[in-house]
């Protein structure tokens, strides 16, 4: 797959990102994410420490963010919005704090192991481990890599089905979630602070445009994307 991208190709590609999801950082916002400091864990909107970010990492799977932004703040309000304080209440403790989640008994028991687990062994530890983070019945490969990436600043790229789609769709080729993440990470290597910007935008793209159905005249992408191009041919 990479041998069939020409390295003009890849330049392009490092260049069109970046300057696109720079241009739309109020688009990126409306999707729920915050542009800031390459260490910051407040990229994920709503989130304001390195817990915060862990916990919402459970709570988000089947749960809209602004649902996940109000659990949190009800946290904060009772003082129990660190892993160290959930690993001293049960879990049905926890799941009357999270009652508003999906599927909020589920997550009370993998919140209670994941609190459990970072008080044995330290949250800056838990969060460059990949894994001890997919010990954690309902952490798997994306939600690991995005904990490593904007929790503990690992340079890696989530593999993700939207990255997928919407690699697949801007390049005219079929990629798997693995070739999408190798490419990104070939093409910003070690760069933190591009990783999670591309992370964003991309994720923000399929959530916002890169449906089966795409909403191509609106996507921030359209310019680049041959699928749209394609498309728009078709049409004329």
């Amino acid at each position: 797959m990479r041998r069939a991208l020409a390295e003009e190709v890849k330049r392009s590609l490092r260049t069109d990102f970046i300057r696109i999801f720079k241009e739309n950082e109020r688009v990126l916002r409306e999707a729920g994410w915050i542009v800031t400091d390459e260490k910051s864990p407040r990229w994920w909107d709503g989130v304001e420490s390195i817990d915060e970010l862990l916990i919402s990492s459970i709570l988000v799977q089947m749960t809209k963010w602004e649902t996940v932004k109000r659990i949190l703040q009800k946290m904060r309000e009772k003082g129990v919005n660190s892993l160290e304080r959930l690993a001293e209440l049960s879990e049905e403790e926890i799941g009357e704090l999270i009652r508003q989640a999906n599927f909020y008994k589920t997550k009370a028991k993998r919140l209670k192991s994941l609190a459990s687990l970072a008080s044995s062994i330290g949250v800056e530890k838990l969060v460059k481990d990949e894994g001890m983070l997919k010990e954690i019945e309902g952490i798997g490969d994306e939600t690991a890599e995005a904990i490593l990436l904007f929790a503990g600043n690992v340079p890696v790229f989530p593999r993700s089905n939207y990255a997928k789609k919407v690699l697949s769709r801007v390049l005219g080729i079929e990629l798997s979630k693995e070739e999408a993440k190798e490419l990104i990470e070939e093409l910003f290597g070690k760069d933190l602070f591009n990783l999670k910007l591309v992370h964003a935008g991309i994720v923000t793209v399929g959530k916002l445009y890169c449906f089966s159905k795409p909403k191509c005249n609106s996507c921030v992408f359209k310019e680049l994307c041959k699928y749209y191009t394609v498309s728009r041919n078709e049409t004329v």
